[in-house]
């Protein structure tokens, strides 16, 4: 028998409760719209690949209740993936694909998207503060700004690994462990202990396995209680990833077969740059990987023998489309080709006895689609193709869509955005607001209210624009009056949301951006975003009233960036837009 959430993969047909929704048993979910019927055209394409591909949501629930069924009756699950029953652990693997059928085009992060950063900057009132910032103005930054000289002289003189003591190398491991492992599993503790056995028995000087055994250790150096906030040198464990890094580019310009362990050591030194918050060099060595698992797929495929990529094989796919949509949503730097590729791919199992992060790993991935889909159908600039207007401007893209549109296609956003958040087991669903958490199920909060955040700011932007009169009305050629003229009562719902949102990803990135993590940077740049259209709300008349005291969460803010700060490095320029934020110093 079908399951019965496969049946409503169909269109909803408008009615309460629809065909589907009775059909299957289920709650009706859908919210009111001013507008039952959406016509055709090409917001309305994409609201309907979007209902339809609500069936990847629901199996991403199904399968994380299969993982949770026996765990949770414990409030510590702990268990082998191995005595997972077979058919649960079949359903795990290949819950998260997607039927081809059930949309037209894959959701991916549209070129030239409109919700970079720096999209904001130039809003007149903005720019006229802060200053005149390009749309690349972080990429520039970034380029600019050299490495430490240890690793930008990475080519000179020979190989020289560090003293290698075994008590040493034990607590740096188990920092990597604790802190960098959970974010970005890669292989077993198991694994890697026969690794470092093998580095210690001068077996394997020169070898991946070394280059991979000293990046865990630098990543161990630079997490530790006693080099977190540091920014010295001989904090960042520099004398294990020096050699590293020289093993690793000599494997990616003449490996010409490129193997697994070549990605994940790759994927290490990704992680080591992010932790330092350098986003373009991590960048680089996640595309290096991309490119080398692309082609080890391809390999895979032409194999009668073993055609299916192994479990390492999709655990570092999967690792790889995380880095890469991370970093195009925040600087839309080229793409590698890998993120076409998460609708064939199975998912990863669990890693030993680690079910928690595993289910934490499936809910991120899960809600890094969500948020590709979020950037496709609210951000793309070809959503104006219609009219032979290509603009990444986006106070544009949304007047073409019109108020019912954008109320429908948020709404269906949003929705998503609540079915991802109910799919995870109670005992780890993190709970809504800034209270305490461990580090993933902040990232998971920091997440939703990002994604939260970007459903609802057209409804925000295009209120202060309004006001403000520094937008023109679109042509009557196109629409016949001004649809967000007025800040009718349903578009002020969805500012006071857009601004709550902003507000309580702030509180929980803050918390995260005390130290070092893969995900310092994009924190970073998400916290002055959303100050800036926290600051743009607050001289709003018809919105200000629902800002909060900014002061204080921006001398946080300012803080926190201070800590990571060099010398003309983003968190320097990053700091310099902040502190230039006229708040009200209100009470």
């Amino acid at each position: 028998m079908a399951s019965p959430w496969s049946h409503r993969k169909r269109k909803c047909d408008g009615k309460r409760p629809c065909f589907t929704c009775r059909e299957s048993n289920a709650d009706c979910v859908y919210q009111e719209l001013p507008s039952d019927r959406i016509e055709e055209s090409g917001p309305a394409a994409v609201i309907d690949r979007l209902s339809r591909i609500e069936a990847l949501l629901e199996q991403q629930s199904q399968q994380i209740h299969q993982l949770n069924v026996r765990s949770s009756q414990s409030p510590y699950p702990a268990s082998q993936s191995g005595d997972l029953p077979e058919k649960s652990n079949e359903f795990l693997r290949y819950a998260g694909d997607i039927d081809p059928s059930l949309e037209s085009s894959p959701f991916l992060i549209p070129k030239n998207h409109a919700a970079l950063a720096t999209t904001l900057l130039a809003f007149p009132q903005v720019r006229d503060v802060i200053g005149d910032y390009a749309r690349d103005c972080f990429f520039q930054i970034e380029e600019k700004l050299p490495l430490p000289a240890s690793l930008d002289r990475v080519h000179d003189g020979p190989l020289i690994c560090p003293v290698l003591d075994s008590a040493t190398l034990d607590t740096l491991a188990t920092s990597y462990f604790q802190h960098v492992h959970p974010h970005q599993p890669l292989f077993t503790p198991r694994t890697f202990g026969a690794w470092q056995t093998r580095l210690l028995e001068a077996q394997d000087l020169d070898g991946v396995t070394t280059s991979i055994c000293l990046c865990v250790y630098a990543l161990g150096a630079l997490c530790s209680a006693q080099g977190g906030h540091q920014k010295a040198p001989e904090t960042l464990g520099l004398e294990y990833f020096q050699p590293a890094l020289k093993i690793i580019i000599r494997e990616v310009l003449w490996g010409f077969r490129g193997n697994i362990l070549t990605c994940q050591a790759l994927l290490l030194a990704s992680s080591y740059f992010a932790h330092l918050g350098r986003p373009l060099h991590s960048l680089r060595m996640g595309h290096f990987a991309s490119r080398l698992v692309i082609s080890i797929l391809e390999r895979r495929q032409n194999n009668l023998t073993y055609p299916e990529p192994d479990d390492t094989e999709v655990r570092v796919y999967w690792q790889c489309f995380m880095i890469e949509c991370d970093g195009v949503a925040e600087l839309d730097v080229p793409r590698s080709g890998v993120e076409p590729l998460g609708d064939t791919m199975p998912l990863p199992q669990s890693l030993e006895s680690d079910d928690s992060n595993h289910i934490y790993f499936i809910a991120e991935h899960a809600i890094r689609r969500l948020l590709n889909r979020i950037l496709s159908a609210l951000y793309d600039p070809d959503n104006t193709h219609r009219y032979a207007i290509l603009s990444a401007d986006p106070l544009v893209i949304w007047q073409r869509f019109g108020l019912p549109k954008l109320l429908s296609l948020t709404a269906e956003l949003n929705r998503q955005l609540e079915q991802w958040y109910r799919s995870i087991p109670e005992y780890l669903r993190f709970p809504k607001g800034t209270g305490p958490l461990n580090d993933r199920s902040r990232v998971l909060r920091i997440r939703y209210y990002i994604a939260r955040h970007l459903i609802y700011r057209p409804f925000l932007l295009q209120t202060i624009s309004r006001q403000q009169g520094n937008q023109s009305p679109p042509p009557s050629s196109v629409l016949e009056t001004d649809p967000f003229g007025l800040p009718a009562p349903v578009v002020m719902e969805r500012c006071g949301t857009c601004i709550d949102s902003c507000v309580s990803y702030l509180h929980n990135a803050l918390d995260m951006m005390n130290k070092r993590s893969p995900y310092l940077w994009a924190f970073s740049q998400n916290c002055m975003a959303t100050l800036v259209i926290l600051w743009l709300a607050e001289n709003s008349v018809s919105v200000s009233h629902l800002v909060p005291a900014m002061r204080p969460i921006q001398n946080l803010v300012s803080d926190r960036l201070r800590q990571w700060a060099v010398e003309n490095s983003s968190f320097d320029a990053e700091i310099q837009i902040v502190e230039r934020l006229p708040f009200a110093d209100r009470i």
